[in-house]
This record gives structure tokens, C-alpha cells and sequence, in this order.
């Protein structure tokens, strides 16, 4: 349960207030739901829930002032970002459909093109591999936060629960 609540001091801290609370709710009830051994369920809802935050979050004219990666439309530059992986951690982008691997290049993509706007970044993925991420992304994503002193937070939602895999 603390650690249900450090994420939602995390999310709180880096997302738009108009935004914060659908992600808390989001990841709360997914929680829920594992809790009570309803893992397929778990993981049905989540995506569904992804896929409803990122048609709703990526347009053109975006008012919501973040941007959601990936994303079908190119938007204009925001403080904050939601980086979404919802698929296997080496898995390729596919539409909107991605693994760690695929959404990082995106998000490099993103963070070049932004870099004067974005300052915070929560990374929601639902696999992890540590020793991939130490060998092909952690010098990339050390060196965008300490360069630029920017925030990049990444989140594991699995069906054991949330886990802060970076910053260490």
C-alpha cells in the first residue's frame, strides 16, 4: 500500500492536476483488480485504459498541456509527458502498441524536438527488463536527465503490483 501511495505522490508531483487523478484512478483500480487474483481482467482494463487516455490526449490542438507517447499526431511541445509500453520490453512500436525498446526511440524523438518545453516524463510499462535497460537505455536517459536537468520517472505496472525502476 505505500508504495500505491508514493506513486500517487510521484504522479501528482510531475502531472497536470487535470490529468493526476485519472492516472491515480487508473493504476488504483488495476491494482485492485490484481488483488483479487482478476490478472487477465488486470490487464484488459489497463490497456483499454491506455488506449482511452491516449485517443483523448492526442490531438492537434491539444489544451491539456502534455503530450502522451506514442501518439498518432504530433502536438505541440509541453512541460510534461506520458510515455506509455504496454507490450513485451524488447517489442518494436506497432501502431500505437510498443514495448520499452520502441517507445524509448520515440521518446528520444520527442525529447530532441521538445527539449526546451518538456522538463518531466513518467514512463508507465507494464514489462521490464533491468539488464536490457542497463546495457542499451540507462546512459541515454542519465544523460537527458543530467545534461538538461530534466525529471524522467519509469513505473512498472505488473501483476505484482507498481515499482520505480529509475531513477534508482
Amino acid at each position: 500500500m505505500y508504495f500505491i501511495i508514493y506513486i500517487e505522490k510521484i504522479i501528482k508531483q510531475l502531472a497536470p492536476s487535470e490529468f493526476n487523478g485519472r492516472v491515480y484512478s487508473i493504476l488504483s483500480k488495476y491494482a485492485n483488480l490484481l488483488n483479487n487474483g482478476e490478472q487477465e481482467n488486470s490487464v484488459k482494463y489497463f490497456e483499454d485504459k491506455l488506449l482511452e487516455l491516449r485517443k483523448e490526449y492526442d490531438w492537434r490542438d491539444n489544451r491539456t498541456y502534455m503530450n502522451v507517447v506514442p501518439a498518432e499526431h504530433k502536438s505541440a511541445c509541453f512541460n510534461f509527458c506520458l510515455a506509455l509500453a504496454n507490450k513485451p520490453f524488447e517489442r518494436k512500436r506497432l501502431d500505437l502498441d510498443t514495448g520499452f525498446r520502441g517507445l524509448i526511440l520515440d521518446l528520444c524523438t520527442y525529447w530532441f524536438s521538445c527539449l526546451k518545453a518538456n522538463e518531466q516524463t513518467l514512463i508507465l510499462t507494464t514489462s521490464w527488463d533491468i539488464k536490457l535497460f542497463e546495457k542499451l537505455y540507462k546512459k541515454t536517459i542519465d544523460s537527458y536527465t543530467q545534461t538538461h536537468n530534466k525529471r524522467v520517472y519509469i513505473v512498472e505496472v505488473g501483476p505484482s503490483g507498481f515499482f520505480l525502476r529509475y531513477p534508482y
